[in-house]
């Protein structure tokens, strides 16, 4: 029996009933394949129900590329956020232009092959320079900028090709709409080429944020395929996968949300599981299961019209947006969470040194010294500087002749020095875990200036962080009002959405106690502030049950008053 080659261009033909004597007959994969469906009278486009496996493997080039540029990136500042967004909008663009051709025009062949092999390429060359992505051109920067603009520009040359080939097949009507498209991306992949040379060392001159022109060509070329998709028939969108696709990305975006959760996991427990650390975990995996649900409930399940469908489609950058950051600050508030519980613990090891039953000078410094080795720190992570400052503080402890103060001497354990040792840990904790300041990395052992260095940073993530849960109610409101579009839904698209209208502005009214420091920071390290967007999700699942069945009896009455309405077209369940 022949060996079955690992790679392989060619495929049987399904299996059959042959006599020995049938001579096995290769099917080849051809080298260019007609998009249309011949076997239909008048021939129309050949239609997959469900995504190709082509297709997912793009998709994980695609999250495999945002996973790699958020372990690089931290979002600790307003520039680092927009820096975030913009480098999603390049990839998530180039995989929309992608989308939007296979989902209609895409069949197997060797040329098709070639063509998605250079789109993976390009996927993994976004990878390449997106760790020191930056929203400024700048000299040290300029090499990323170079890169990004040529990447684009293959990506849509690679698009113009195979519109270009698409537009062979299709009659005449049709093809010249098509051809549009593909002048279209052939001129927008040379405005690629020429921003590359507007990359230089005079970009300041011109603008160093120039690089936001691929915004326009993004909307442009958006418009530009989906006005053409209806201006002939045949071509839209409306009998695609392309419902699939945007719920598989959706999927996987959110899938990457668990990574945040074990990584939480590798960073908090590895000492061991506490009740604390499973409250914590707890809280941000029903945070990420409920946004899951909250999306796949309100997908939609019918056709929804030409121009809701691209309003719908366009709506998913921002959402896919929100649900990365979501995760993030998830992440961020969890593991502060940890970290101030374990300087409770180290305050309260310090301050029952010179407690009650003072304990003599070297056995308080070893408890502390032992409190502070439990916490289970990676001072080899970015913290070898803090490391020595803890290290020097105790030893200096330890010649001391008097360790406490009292009312008539002074004491080597001042408040200064307990918080130069907590200011020292703070750093140490977060640097272990990641988390660094925008500013970079402080050697500053004062720790009024540690402190207020971090603080400034966790505020704006607590900022942002209902900002974008805000913004993801917002978004599942308009959803909801997109696709719940049937006249026998009006009651419950009315209230679903008024529920999420609502929970959304709850949730934006609380970045108001940042007004208050004390509130603020007793919440900030309160278990609920993970449990608030999880509580405000399952509110809105609840409400929906109760929408469906005021809508159903709402419409019993109008049927019973004599209009003309479907009730079995009643949904009763999400």
């Amino acid at each position: 029996m022949a060996r079955q080659l690992f790679l392989s261009f060619r495929h049987s033909r399904p299996a059959v009933r042959r006599s020995k004597f049938d001579r096995y007959i290769p099917y080849r994969i051809p080298l260019i394949e007609s998009p249309l469906d011949k076997t239909n009278t008048p021939p129309r486009l050949y239609r997959q129900a469900d995504a190709t496996p082509i297709e997912l493997f793009f998709d994980l080039f695609f999250v495999a590329n945002l996973s790699t540029f958020t372990a690089s990136n931290d979002i600790n500042s307003l520039e680092a956020l927009w820096s975030y967004v913009c480098f999603l909008g390049i990839i998530w663009f180039t995989w929309l232009q992608v989308t939007l051709f296979d989902i209609r025009f895409a069949r197997d062949s060797v040329f098709e092959r070639l063509c998605k092999a250079v789109q993976l390429a390009t996927m993994v060359g976004f990878a390449s320079a997106g760790s020191g992505f930056a929203t400024r051109v700048l000299p040290e920067n300029m090499w990323i900028f170079h890169s990004m603009t040529i990447l684009l520009a293959i990506s849509r040359l690679m698009l113009t090709l195979e519109y270009f080939i698409a537009s062979v097949y299709l009659p005449p009507e049709t093809a010249y709409n098509l051809r549009c498209v593909t002048l279209f991306m052939f001129l927008n992949s040379l405005i690629y080429i020429a921003l590359y040379f507007l990359f230089n060392d005079q970009a300041a001159s011109v603008g160093s944020q120039i690089w936001i022109l691929w915004w326009f060509q993004f909307a442009a070329e958006t418009f530009v395929v989906m006005v053409k998709a209806d201006e002939s028939p045949g071509i839209g969108f409306e009998d695609t996968h392309l419902n699939v696709r945007m719920g598989l990305l959706t999927l996987i975006i959110i899938g990457d949300g668990i990574i945040s959760v074990t990584r939480i996991v590798n960073r908090t427990v590895g000492n061991g599981w506490t009740r604390w650390s499973f409250v914590h975990i707890f809280g941000v995996t029903i945070s990420v299961y409920l946004l899951w649900q909250s999306y796949f409930d309100i997908t939609p399940t019918e056709n929804l019209g030409k121009l809701r469908q691209k309003i719908w489609t366009c709506l998913h950058f921002p959402l896919h947006a929100i649900l990365i950051l979501l995760s993030e600050g998830m992440q961020i508030l969890a593991l502060t969470l940890d970290v101030s519980l374990k300087l409770k613990r180290l305050r309260d090891t310090i301050l029952s040194a010179c407690g009650v039953a003072r304990p003599s000078t070297l056995d308080a410094i070893d408890s502390i010294n032992r409190t502070i080795a439990g916490f289970g720190i990676d001072f080899e992570h970015g913290a070898t500087e803090e490391n020595n400052a803890i290290q020097g503080l105790l030893w200096d402890l330890r010649r001391q002749s008097r360790l406490c103060p009292s009312d008539m001497e002074s004491g080597a354990l001042n408040i200064e020095r307990s918080h130069d040792i907590m200011g020292n840990v703070t750093v140490a904790l977060f640097s272990s875990m990641g988390i660094t300041p925008p500013d970079g990395h402080t050697t500053a052992k004062r720790s009024d200036h540690l402190l207020t260095m971090y603080l400034r940073m966790f505020g704006f993530v607590f900022l942002y962080y209902f900002i974008v849960a805000a913004l993801a109610m917002f978004m599942f409101a308009a959803f909801i009002f997109l696709v719940n579009h049937d006249p026998t839904k009006r009651v419950f698209r009315l209230g679903a959405t008024g529920t999420r209208v609502v929970a959304g502005l709850s949730l934006l009214s609380i970045i108001a106690l940042v007004s208050n420091f004390d509130l603020a920071y007793k919440y900030m390290t309160n278990p609920m502030i993970l449990f608030t967007v999880a509580l405000a999700l399952l509110i809105c699942l609840l409400s929906d049950q109760l929408w469906h069945t005021l809508a159903f009896y709402s419409a019993s009455f109008e049927a019973e008053s004599g209009n003309d309405i479907e009730l079995d077209a009643i949904p009763t369940s999400t």
